[in-house]
Order: structure tokens, then sequence, then C-alpha cells
């Protein structure tokens, strides 16, 4: 039995692609998704990649964007853009929209498990958020770039297992990322839940998951089965 679950946050507890969807949507000329797609192609694929010092700096983004879009790259439109990224990353814990399932995930994982939450950044912030929408702490670590460097490849995960003692078949990793959850994770030799709740198939390409679950319902119920 896993003793120990890495919980990622944004679009695993937190609906964070609803939030840019409300301000990028019609951006580009692009609906909200499109935008979301390719920002986090670029973000994931060549800031995370070649620029890790640049993870915050959403103007250096725009300009990737431009590039990644095959489109003039305009100062005054990228910088409008990039405020609309600044805002909506904000939003994901001034005012959270948490998937219906999370509250019943965190108090019936947390009886039973150590909970870590693993997210890229504003860890923080995201966990206070938490706590205001659901009354307590869950976490016992809470775990962002400034403790365990860029998420996104497996030092952070072992970097993790460090911080909290742990032994990698001790924990299971929860998120909704191919690249940056489950592949990360298992490179570290960590067992992987990942979260697709849209149901997409997972690509040739990518490491696959050794779970995976429709919400946070199912990741309890998987849970249950490995006991």
């Amino acid at each position: 039995m896993a003793e120990i679950l890495f919980v990622d946050y944004d679009n695993t507890l937190h609906d964070s692609d609803a939030k840019y969807a409300a301000k990028l949507d019609g951006t580009y000329g692009l609906s909200a998704q499109e935008l979301i797609d390719a920002f986090i192609y670029v973000h994931r694929r060549i800031v995370h990649r070649q620029y890790p010092d640049r993870h915050d700096d959403f103007r250096f983004h725009q300009r990737l964007l431009s590039e990644h879009l095959e489109r003039p790259y305009d100062e005054e439109e990228a910088a409008a853009t990039a405020r609309k990224f600044a805002e909506a990353q904000q939003e994901c814990w001034t005012d959270p929209v948490f998937f219906p399932d999370s509250l019943a995930f965190l108090r019936t994982a947390a009886a039973t498990h150590a909970l870590c939450l693993t997210t890229g950044d504003y860890a923080r912030e995201k966990a206070d958020a938490l706590r205001k929408a659901f009354g307590r702490h869950y976490f016992t670590h809470i775990f962002d770039n400034t403790h365990l460097g860029i998420k996104g490849g497996s030092e952070y995960f072992e970097n993790a297992l460090a911080s909290t003692g742990a032994r990698p078949d001790q924990v299971v990793a929860i998120g909704d990322s191919l690249e940056h959850d489950v592949a990360a994770a298992s490179e570290a030799g960590i067992a992987t839940v990942w979260i697709n709740r849209r149901g997409r198939p997972i690509p040739p390409e990518a490491t696959a998951p050794d779970y995976e679950a429709c919400d946070l319902l199912d990741v309890l119920r998987l849970l249950k089965a490995m006991q």
C-alpha cells in the first residue's frame, strides 16, 4: 500500500483551464482551448527545457508563442495577452474553481495517506486557497519549483522523495499531465495515476501511466484496490 500521495493542483484539484479560458477566448483569433494547448506546448517543451530561468516571464512566452503560431509578433498585443495569462494564473488561487470531487478526495485520502501538494509554482498560495475553501489543511508537505526545482523532470520528484524521506515504492503521484506528472514521476520510480477528465487518448510517444482515472473519485477506488 502506498503511504504517501504526491498530488498536483492545476487541472487535478482545480479547474485551471476554466480560468484561462475565461480570460483568453478569442485571443489571436483562437478558441481558449487552442490557445491553452499552444501555450502549454511553449511552456513545457521550450521554456522548461531551454529557458528554465524564464518560467514566469509571460512576455517572453508570448514571443515564443507567436513563433509557434507562425504569426507576426506585436509588442502591444503580446503585452495584453501576457497580462491576461498573469490575471488567470492569479485567479487560480484568489478566486478558485475546485472540481466537485476535490473535497471528497482530500477528506478520504487524508484519512489513510500523507498528502503532499506537488505543483509547479505558488504552492503556498494554492494550499491556502484549498484551506479557505475546505476549512483545513490537508497536506503534510507543500512543494513547488522554489523547493524542488522546475517541475518537468525526474529531479523534481527525486527531490520530493528526499524531502519526505520516502522510498519510491511508498508513493503514488497523481496528476493531469502525462509529461510533468506521469513521465517525470515514472522516471523517479514512482507509481503514477493520470487524471484524464476529458477522456483523451494517450499519444503513442507519451509515457503510459500505471493507472488511469476519469476523476478523483475514480482515484479513490484505485487506491482502495491497491491496498
